[in-house]
């Protein structure tokens, strides 16, 4: 809004309006992953609904374990990423790019937390990971 304001009424444009613009995006984004998972609704197949009991635990396991897998990887490599964004600066906002790229490892990082804990809840309160897709939303 800034941006677009400064645009008509100074006929100038700000530059640190799009990188904040754009790091308050990538936290956003990296932040809202770990709400889904933590909720049951970041990955949803319900292929397995209405197969047996049995079947439905040890896809929902696999599936788990695969999401945890790629959130591990992404949390290790975001903290080794670290190191030399801190080095780099965002032009505009004057501040370290680290910043900017903190949200890869927090956000990977609580999705494998969460992630975890679905699972674990899978097998001790089943219901309290049963979403039902009637009640998703666009």
């Amino acid at each position: 809004v800034w941006q677009v304001i400064a645009r008509y009424l100074t006929s100038q444009s700000t530059a640190w309006v799009p990188e904040l613009a754009q790091t308050a995006f990538v936290w956003a984004a990296l932040l809202a992953i770990p709400l889904g998972v933590r909720s049951g609704r970041h990955m949803l197949v319900d292929i397995w609904r209405n197969r047996p009991e049995k079947l439905q635990k040890t896809m929902f396991t696999f599936a788990s374990v695969v999401v945890m897998f790629i959130c591990a990887t992404l949390f290790f490599y975001g903290i080794e990423m670290l190191g030399t964004s801190f080095q780099r600066n965002l032009p505009s906002l004057g501040i370290s790019s680290g910043w900017q790229m903190l949200a890869v490892p927090i956000g990977f990082g609580l999705s494998l937390i969460f992630q975890l804990e679905v699972l674990v809840r899978r097998f001790v309160a089943p219901k309290s990971v049963e979403v039902d897709p009637a009640d998703q939303t666009l």
